[in-house]
């Protein structure tokens, strides 16, 4: 706490002592408890007839397509040259569909169950149809030589087969799109941009080949450089984007593991299949592994086979039943640096007030969280010294607020309630209270406001968002503003406090 007090002089004199110490133990204590409360409870015995009716849980998992990332730059505008068949990766992907369905407590989504699932979304239909026609457009934009406006098109394209999904379902049209907009940007001249869509296209569909001379020489060389770019800095770990966008196509599928397969040559060496499970539990990948194509083709089965056993023994399923623990909610917690002014106060220029936060937030239902925050703030003086002391204040706000996650971004909008503490508030603005001090006779009562432990009640809005750095850490932007009605006589001097949050967090 901050203790001021004034001179009779008419100078002031401040002595502080500071809690940042206390107040450091007292986030650790938090962090403490919370990782206490939120650890497993140690298991208990259970009677025999209690344990006979605890059942495990299947495995919920889905195996995406597998693909085949090898292309030589020489074949690209060689047309007679056969198409590398994916006979290979569907014979790859078959086997491994059968190697699961025949595992004990496993719910298998297969490929086709997968493309299903994803093309029956809600709405689905219309924007692939929506994104059809921005492709055609921008096709015959781009014929008709208005390249901007056929890049523009051909954007809006690709962007909604991204959020279609279109790569799992039929990665064609999405390449189709992805190309198309790649030789726009070129003939612009923005090569940079252009090099990024063509790489794209070629992760989509590899073994696409062009007609020979039928793009102008730049095209030609931008196409051939994409290509060598792609094969060169594959990574055949995450065929389907990074660890958020394969979080959310597990939460579309309604599954906890994705399964991915990708046969690649990485330059100067032999073909592997590279195999990869995805935890939507842990948010990375469980188990990796790369194998020689020539040691898998031979006998596929019992290399699968293996890896699948592996991969099992490593995720024991867990078990249900009447009396199976409920698995706790996830905790995020955050400590900020805070800045705060007041929209409404007595003195005749805006004072600000600099302090910390700590919060702590969780989910009550999908979408739907929970949250809580102190805030502890000091006061600066403002330019006419209209405040006469230096004060701290305490705000806590707590309500339930909605959320939502966009790629790495977790984005929510928090109403709650709002109370907070005032300390030592005297301001005014006659010049002989502040020369001579409150108690002198020439400083009137009645010039003075005097707030001291004031406690304001209000309803508070807060929106932001949280960042996701890593596995679990997370970097938080908020800001707020309350309104104050009680008491119903003390809110209408000082009110309407903004603020605004900078920190990091960690969730549980």
């Amino acid at each position: 706490m901050i203790t001021c007090t004034h001179s009779p002089a008419g100078g002031y004199r401040t002595s502080c002592w500071r809690t940042l110490p206390a107040l450091l133990w007292f986030v650790v204590a938090v962090f403490c408890f919370v990782q206490t409360a939120a650890a497993p409870a140690y298991a208990v015995d259970l009677l025999p007839l209690e344990a006979e009716t605890r059942q495990p849980e299947a495995r919920k998992v889905a195996v995406l397509p597998f693909r085949v990332q090898q292309s030589s730059p020489a074949e690209l505008f060689a047309p007679d040259t056969p198409k590398k068949a994916s006979a290979v990766a569907e014979a790859l992907e078959s086997v491994l569909t059968g190697v699961l369905q025949r595992q004990p407590l496993v719910e298998l989504q297969t490929v086709a169950e997968v493309r299903r699932t994803l093309a029956d979304l809600p709405g689905a239909v219309a924007q692939q149809q929506t994104a059809l026609q921005q492709y055609r457009i921008g096709l015959d934009l781009y014929l008709s030589l208005a390249t901007t406006r056929a890049a523009t098109a051909l954007r809006s394209a690709v962007q909604l087969y991204r959020a279609l999904w279109q790569d799992v379902i039929d990665p064609r049209p999405y390449a189709d799109a992805q190309f198309m907009l790649g030789v726009t940007l070129i003939d612009l001249e923005r090569s940079a941009e252009g090099h990024i869509a063509l790489k794209d296209g070629f992760v989509l569909q590899p073994e696409r080949r062009f007609r020979n001379r039928f793009f102008p020489p730049a095209v030609e060389q931008a196409l051939t450089a994409a290509l060598v770019d792609h094969n060169s800095t594959l990574d055949p770990l995450h065929p389907y984007g990074d660890h958020a966008r394969l979080h959310q196509l597990a939460r579309q599928l309604g599954v906890a593991w994705l399964v991915t397969g990708v046969v690649y040559a990485p330059q100067g060496s032999p073909a592997q299949l590279y195999l990869a499970v995805y935890s939507a539990q842990r948010r990375t990948l469980e188990t990796e592994l790369a194998i020689p194509l020539a040691d898998v083709l031979p006998a596929p089965e019992g290399q699968l086979d293996a890896f699948v056993s592996r991969w099992l023994a490593c995720a024991p399923p867990r078990v249900a039943g009447p009396r199976a623990p409920q698995p706790e909610p996830t905790l995020r917690l955050d400590t900020a640096a805070a800045y705060a002014p007041f929209l409404r106060q007595p003195t005749r220029a805006a004072f600000h007030s600099l302090g910390f936060a700590a919060g702590a937030s969780g989910p009550i239902r999908d979408g739907l969280d929970w949250h809580a925050r102190a805030q502890l703030y000091t006061s600066l003086a403002d330019p006419y010294r209209d405040l006469l002391f230096s004060f701290n204040s305490v705000r806590l706000v707590a309500g339930a607020g909605f959320a939502a996650e966009t790629g790495p971004m977790r984005w929510f909008f928090r109403p709650g309630v709002d109370i907070h503490a005032l300390g030592q508030f005297v301001a005014s603005t006659d010049a002989d209270c502040k020369l001579f001090g409150r108690d002198h006779p020439l400083c009137s009562s009645d010039s003075v406001l005097d707030l001291e432990q004031s406690v304001l009640i209000g309803v508070n809005l807060a929106a932001g968002g949280h960042l996701a750095l890593g596995r679990n850490f997370f970097f938080s932007v908020q800001s707020g503003l309350s309104v104050y009605f009680l008491p119903l006589d003390g809110t209408d001097r000082l009110n309407y406090p903004l603020s605004a949050e900078l920190g990091f967090g960690y969730r549980l």
